[in-house]
């Protein structure tokens, strides 16, 4: 009987210490695990894998320089604290003080030109934007105390800047900025004698984002590689059917190119670059023309 007693209890303790080391190896392997996969979604996440994309930034909101109040009435606002004025003119004179100095009751018309356009037309000092103001009377500290009538004031027609209505002049852009100039003719209204026309300016960047896209649309291969590139597309070939070749990045094809937007294109396939540097065949975009543009 004691023999027995003895052969149980060595059992007993066998299988205790056995079932031990299997619950020890199974949460050795289960902290294992949680850890590679945790330093697997941390490498994920600093190299930007492929299932996972940080979300698009949302567009920066423009300020409101004049908003319209309970009243009915314009309320000039002043930039926040420690950021750049607007560039602000007032019957074609620059004024650096504050809008909210303003009287409201000499303000005729305020037009507003956003970022973008702004600084391509006045640069750097008008990166936070534009404000236009056509005022009876000028305010202190500025070159005349009073200006012409408003019925004498001359009149600035608006103009497009890369497919947007903005105020000023043409001539107030950097001639190397800008691509193309046409001009748009509107039909004649009831009571007009002649036709109404606009200018449309079109800039060198915008041009080629323009041309770009509307290669994109025909050659996911085309946009894909656009997009790696940042939109640079410096020494791609494009064949055209009519027997035309241009090259990208090249000042004197760029004109050529963005006349393509226009064009009717039937189909575009893109070849990547292949070989080494020495027997490199550069990327190619072949473009199909349904019929050949007007020069």
């Amino acid at each position: 009987m004691k023999r027995l007693l003895i052969i149980l209890l060595v059992l007993f303790t066998v299988g205790s210490a056995d079932a031990q080391r299997k619950k020890s190896s199974s949460k050795k392997k289960a902290k294992h695990s949680s850890v590679k996969k945790s330093s697997k979604k941390k490498r994920h996440r600093s190299r930007g894998g492929s299932s996972y994309s940080e979300p698009d930034p949302e567009p920066e909101e423009e300020f409101q320089y004049v908003t319209m109040g309970a009243d009915k009435r314009m309320v000039f606002h002043d930039q926040p604290d420690g950021e750049q004025k607007p560039y602000v003119l007032i019957n074609d004179v620059p004024y650096e003080g504050n809008l909210q100095d303003l009287k409201v009751d000499d303000v005729i018309e305020v037009s507003v030109v956003k970022r973008k356009s702004a600084r391509a037309m006045y640069g750097a000092k008008a990166a936070a934007g534009a404000v236009f103001i056509k005022a009876k009377n000028l305010p202190n500290g500025t070159a005349a105390a009073a200006v012409t009538r408003p019925s004498q004031l001359p009149v600035k027609k608006s103009f497009m800047y890369n497919e947007e209505v903005t105020f000023g002049s043409v001539q107030d852009i950097s001639p190397d900025k800008i691509l193309v100039i046409d001009t748009l003719i509107q039909p004649k209204f009831v009571g007009s004698k002649d036709n109404d026309t606009t200018l449309n300016v079109t800039s060198k960047v915008y041009g080629k984002k323009l041309y770009q896209y509307k290669f994109g649309t025909f050659s996911k291969a085309y946009k894909s590689y656009i997009r790696s590139r940042r939109g640079k597309d410096d020494g791609v070939n494009y064949l055209v059917s009519d027997g035309t070749t241009l090259v990208g990045g090249n000042a004197d094809d760029l004109l050529a190119l963005f006349n393509l937007y226009s064009a009717d294109i039937a189909s575009a396939t893109f070849v990547p670059a292949k070989g080494t540097r020495k027997n490199r065949t550069p990327a190619t975009l072949n473009i199909e023309l349904n019929q050949v543009p007007a020069p």
